[in-house]
């Protein structure tokens, strides 16, 4: 790796881990009871966009952690410009321009659920764009470096996919479990209205079969020898048994709220991992693919013959 791309790369590794953090700086403006510290957006309160001391200590919590919105455009910025400096391929530009935009649209989904009173729906909505960003810098990063990425069958392929699509249920149900639970954010804040044993079950069960993929992935990159799924398979299972503990402690403390935000932490870093594990494996090409592409003799590559 150049120099040059050496500098992107930290640009994009820098957008994964403020991506990351501001999930986790989220949960404390949450469970601290900040969520409507400031009662309107874009400003703080009525007139003003910073607060002042006679709005309390959640006033100076919220707009801290908005202020943290104008960190990630920076770096979402940097990110891009590099790319715009260096020609990278389309991929990479586009993923650039995707994460800008969405930072951009989480900020707007903030403002929403502020001015909605925390409607944990909205709420919710929040959490799961911080993780579908999370995924993109993963990529980001995986095409800004030297990682790559094994050819796997439809059925691996299949399993990985299977397995991300699951932990984005497990995530959501999650954010239900959380919205029916009494860390409001805000005491006046609405509820889901659903039992929140119910909904814990329900997201146990979820849990478990995204567990037991997980597994089926390590099982099959070990028999067939994918030395990057199989890392990456132990990491995310590694994540889980984590979130495993902190998720039945929770629920046995009670969803004590110092213990909600450790598990914000296993969220973000079972994004980064789920989104590495799948960045780690690409479908085999088809042999009519693989055929088509290939050149014949005197005839150039993808050139069909009746354009003659």
């Amino acid at each position: 790796m150049t120099a040059r791309d050496r500098r992107l790369y930290g640009w994009c590794l820098a957008a994964l881990v403020t991506n990351m953090g501001i999930v986790v700086t989220g949960a404390v403006v949450r469970l601290t009871g900040s969520g409507l510290g400031c009662s309107t957006w874009p400003h703080c309160t009525a007139g003003s966009f910073t607060p002042h001391a006679a709005m309390g200590i959640h006033s100076f919590v919220e707009f801290g952690n908005r202020l943290l919105t104008f960190v990630l455009i920076a770096v979402a910025i940097g990110a891009l410009v590099r790319c715009y400096r260096i020609r990278v391929k389309a991929q990479l530009l586009a993923l650039s321009w995707i994460n800008l935009v969405s930072i951009a649209l989480q900020a707007v989904i903030g403002g929403i659920s502020v001015r909605v009173g925390l409607n944990p729906f909205v709420v919710a909505l929040h959490l799961l764009l911080s993780v579908a960003i999370i995924l993109v810098n993963v990529k980001m990063i995986w095409l800004a470096g030297s990682h790559s990425s094994e050819p796997v069958d439809g059925l691996t392929m299949g399993l990985v996919r299977a397995t991300v699509a699951m932990m984005c249920a497990v995530m959501w149900l999650g954010t239900i479990v959380t919205g029916s639970g009494p860390n409001t954010g805000d005491s006046g804040s609405a509820r889901t209205g659903f039992n929140i044993e119910t909904v814990a079950r329900l997201h146990s069960i979820l849990v478990w079969i995204t567990v037991a993929l997980t597994i089926a992935c390590l099982v099959i990159a070990t028999t067939r020898q994918l030395a990057m799924m199989r890392r990456w398979s132990i990491i995310l299972v590694a994540v889980e048994i984590y979130q495993a503990i902190i998720g039945y402690s929770q629920y046995f403390a009670h969803l004590n709220p110092w213990l909600v935000i450790w598990h914000m932490v296993g969220v973000s870093l079972t994004a980064a991992a789920i989104g590495a594990l799948w960045c780690s494996v690409r479908p085999t090409p088809s042999p009519v693919l693989a055929s088509a592409q290939t050149p014949v003799r005197g005839k150039p590559v993808g050139r069909d013959e009746t354009s003659r």
